[in-house]
């Protein structure tokens, strides 16, 4: 699939601004406004800053799935996308690790979304719980579901598809496992 850059910064800057903001709103304890980010801000991997009572502020980048995409989806319910490669490594280019995996982000949540005709649930997950999860399972998530490449102007990168159910179960193993390292210090 191809892609335009400055088209998907569009539609990431689109219609769904407004839901996005409420739903962080409902989501996030003491939150009392959610900001939309400029667009070199949006382009490090931050499309909202929510802003709490106290003063903290969180960083989320969102993942909206256009309508129709459920028609993709193979195990009846919604897949999250984790991006393996923000750039795909070729001939002449080394390569970049896609956001799953980096380790040098502000992102504190993800939220991905979907258009209601999809799927009527929104998930908002902690970003480095994701990541952990991701390098903990990442090697059977490649082998057992869809793995898709679009194109953007001069490069590419590539993403697996793995059902919601799946990776929430795997972030609250990963949760089980700190809380097992933390008893036993």
């Amino acid at each position: 699939m191809t892609y335009d850059f400055d088209e998907r910064l569009a539609f990431s800057q689109g219609n769904h601004v407004i839901s996005d903001i409420e739903f962080l709103k409902k989501a996030i304890p003491h939150c009392i406004e959610v900001v939309k980010t400029d667009i070199e801000t949006d382009k490090q991997g931050i499309d909202y800053i929510a802003k709490l009572k106290g003063g903290a502020e969180i960083g989320i980048d969102v993942k909206t799935r256009e309508k129709g995409a459920s028609k993709f989806w193979n195990y009846g319910e919604a897949e999250l996308a984790l991006e393996i490669w923000s750039v795909c490594p070729n001939n002449t280019i080394a390569g970049i690790r896609g956001w799953t995996l980096s380790d040098k982000t502000n992102v504190d949540f993800i939220l991905y979304t979907f258009d209601s005709s999809d799927w009527n649930q929104s998930y908002l997950l902690p970003y480095q719980l994701l990541r952990m999860a991701f390098l903990r399972n990442g090697g059977s998530w490649v082998q057992q579901y869809p793995r898709k490449r679009q194109t953007s102007n001069n490069w590419q990168s590539e993403a697996i598809f793995v059902p919601a159910s799946i990776v929430i179960n795997a972030i609250k193993a990963e949760m089980q496992v700190i809380t097992k390292v933390c008893d036993k210090s």
